[in-house]
């Protein structure tokens, strides 16, 4: 209970095209039919072009809706594999989760990324088996997709009465009671269970019940002692479960007919807590650790957990409240900034639209306007008692493009930068290699949809290519060479003289430079200048022009001039010197590798690993996952550039990676002749004169 209220907040996740949305609506239109389209399109929810386009949830839709006397928050989640960041998002800032699974399409795809996501949470969950009302459904084949793909035991609290288009209803296992579908929207008529059914379902209450006792020492005991567990107490045991992952609680809903909506609010509102008994743990100003109750009297504690930037609206922060109560015209602190936000006024989301509410407490979610300064993952808190809530985790941004522009570069930079503060996990940066501007994210798809809005947002025009591999060059064997820049211009002339011996070091050691000059055959205070020089030509090799690398400059012999030898005349002698050494010293061109984790389902660990050794990888090793296969390989950048798209279309979905740049390795010699050949097509290798 919450400020007086029954307040459940939960998210709801699953595979796109598994009915997250089409749920959502049906709760809307269970609790009022005026607020939602009478058709359970998604039309409301997922209200972007770039959604309607894809048809499919892309980014965080809270919902807040009334039924019943309770209030009812419900996150929507994209079930896309390249927006999973988000899912982490909304499941930190929730107190449970419902996985929904189509009894069309089954558990496999890009449900198992979901549920590993769920169970890393260790939030309280239950699963519903939707889309029952299609022609193809399949109640009993979605059970054994569930235990086999999501490796967790089912465990349906509801049987379908009829299947497709002659669904009639559901069998509620607590109760025993046949719930018929009436004509009106999420209204039944009890009734008897049928009598076709009636073994299936004593044979699914006894599991259910069997469940229910394992997770709770004194129900076990009274269940073996012969004792009947009650209905609270079955609950009881259900919702143990349900914290613990040991088995998945299934409902069944099919969302356009109704059949089966108000069955799963009731399961949300009895097996996932209320706010009131969630504490958060963050850290003062100070760094030490402080508590916040649920308690609507505690100091005020919120978490921004997604921005939009409107054109018009300006800044709009969604945030979930989890102690103290906020009133319009607060004053709260962001403790990353250390700054105040006033908040006139807040909102609750009716929609595509939103509503002004003049007060929240624990388990609401909040719409706040025009703050100055708050990103995904802030705490906005009371000032009198800081708090800072851990930040939401950094993703690994497997997929990279270069992005163009059309003199456009300050303005398409300006709404990008704007289009991550709505979205942490892109990332644009500067490769400082290949001098590209890249942006980083979870997958293609992710990237494709962030153009798209930066030209619907900001007017801008923005192309996408893959990003150039940041080769190098290095060299494999010990070179000498002399460089000598001697020239008259009539008064001083300019002389420098040295002989540089160059020689490999280990791979990822660097560049070093040696002094070995005895004699005095060069002044001190030239032999920085020779090493300025050497420097000062790293940056383009002989072969393709790439940097050089790993390798030790040892300056051993020279001459000087008393009159014309400058700074300026060693630091040529000293460029000329390697550039003619490392000629000498059989350069080789170096490719970055990547470290690639896989995880695919077995059914498509052959093709994977076809689809690796086609790409030059190399295997390091497999290990079994509890819903698949873990691939560990390296693999060259540049074969591992369009790896996203391609592993998709290999697993159907259900594969995804994370890529990290591991190290160099030599380019095969057929290979490295290509790239040679076009970049000096391309006039990007320098003489040594130049």
């Amino acid at each position: 209970m919450a400020n007086g209220r029954d307040i459940r907040t939960f998210s709801i996740l699953g595979a796109d095209g598994s009915g997250k949305t089409a749920l959502v609506e049906a709760f809307l239109r269970l609790a009022d039919a005026k607020r939602a389209n009478p058709e359970g399109s998604t039309s409301r929810l997922d209200a972007e072009p770039e959604e309607k386009k894809r048809n499919f949830t892309l980014s965080l839709h809270p919902e807040t809706f009334e039924e019943g006397g309770r209030t009812f928050n419900a996150i929507d989640c994209p079930g896309f594999a390249a927006f999973l960041a988000e899912v982490e998002w909304a499941l930190q800032v929730t107190d449970g989760a419902l996985l929904t699974v189509s009894a069309v399409d089954g558990a496999h795809n890009r449900a198992e990324r979901a549920y590993d996501l769920l169970a890393e949470s260790g939030r309280p969950a239950f699963g519903v088996v939707g889309r029952l009302d299609h022609e193809q459904a399949d109640f009993e084949k979605t059970l054994a997709d569930i235990e086999s793909s999501l490796k967790v035991k089912p465990i349906p609290l509801h049987l379908p009465i009829g299947i497709g288009p002659g669904l009639k209803g559901i069998v509620d296992l607590l109760t025993m009671k046949a719930h018929l579908a009436d004509k009106a929207f999420g209204k039944w008529v009890e009734a008897e269970v049928p009598a076709g059914l009636e073994a299936a379902a004593e044979a699914a209450r006894t599991a259910l019940v069997e469940a229910a006792a394992e997770n709770d020492d004194g129900l076990l005991g009274k269940y073996l002692e012969g004792g009947t567990l009650t209905e609270p107490e079955i609950l009881t045991g259900l919702a143990a479960g349900a914290s613990s992952q040991k088995f998945l609680v299934l409902a069944c809903a099919a969302p356009k007919p109704g059949v089966g909506v108000r069955e799963v609010l009731e399961l949300v509102a009895r097996l996932f807590p209320a706010p009131s008994a969630r504490s958060v743990k963050g850290k003062d100003l100070h760094g030490t650790e402080v508590e916040r109750l649920g308690d609507a009297a505690a100091p005020f504690c919120a978490q921004v957990f997604k921005t939009t930037i409107d054109h018009f609206a300006g800044r709009i922060d969604y945030a979930r409240v989890f102690s103290g109560t906020l009133r319009p015209d607060a004053t709260l602190m962001n403790p990353r900034t250390r700054t105040e936000e006033r908040v006139a006024h807040f909102y609750r989301t009716d929609g595509a639209q939103t509503a002004e509410v003049k007060e929240a407490g624990p388990g609401d979610i909040v719409v706040l306007m025009k703050l100055k300064d708050a990103h995904t993952g802030d705490t906005l808190c009371d000032r009198d008692a800081p708090v800072a809530l851990p930040e939401f985790r950094a993703p690994n941004r497997p997929v990279a493009f270069a992005v163009h522009t059309k003199g456009a570069d300050d303005k398409a930079a300006a709404a990008l930068h704007k289009l991550i503060e709505e979205d942490p996990s892109l990332e644009l940066a500067r490769h400082p290699e290949t001098g590209e501007m890249l942006l980083r994210g979870m997958g293609q798809a992710h990237i494709e949809v962030t153009i798209e809005r930066a030209k619907r947002k900001h007017g801008v025009e923005i192309a996408l290519t893959p990003p150039t591999p940041a080769y190098l060059e290095t060299i494999t064997t010990t070179a000498k060479a002399q460089g000598k820049f001697k020239r008259q211009t009539g008064g001083h002339g300019q002389y420098g003289d040295c002989h540089v011996e160059l020689e490999p070091r280990a791979r990822g050691e660097g560049f070093e430079f040696e002094d070995a000059i005895v004699g005095g055959v060069i002044p001190r205070q030239f032999i920085p200048s020779v090493e300025k020089g050497i420097r000062g030509a790293l940056g383009a090799g002989p072969l393709a022009g790439y940097p050089v690398v790993d390798f030790r400059a040892k300056l051993v012999f020279g001459s000087y001039h008393d009159v014309d030898s400058s700074d300026n005349a060693f630091q040529v002698a000293g460029s000329m010197a390697f550039k003619k050494a490392v000629l000498e010293a059989r350069p080789i061109l170096l490719e970055p590798i990547m470290k690639l984790e896989v995880r695919v389902p077995e059914d498509y660990v052959g093709a994977v690993m076809g689809d690796l050794n086609s790409r030059r990888a190399k295997v390091q090793g497999m290990e079994p996952t509890a819903r698949g296969v873990l691939v560990r390989a390296l693999c060259p950048h540049a074969e591992a550039m369009t790896y996203d798209a391609d592993l998709r279309s290999l697993t159907q979905g259900a594969g995804w990676f994370t890529m990290d740049p591991s190290h160099f390795d030599p380019v095969p010699p057929p290979i490295a002749q290509k790239i040679i050949e076009k970049r000096r097509a391309e006039g990007k290798v320098k003489g040594i004169e130049e």
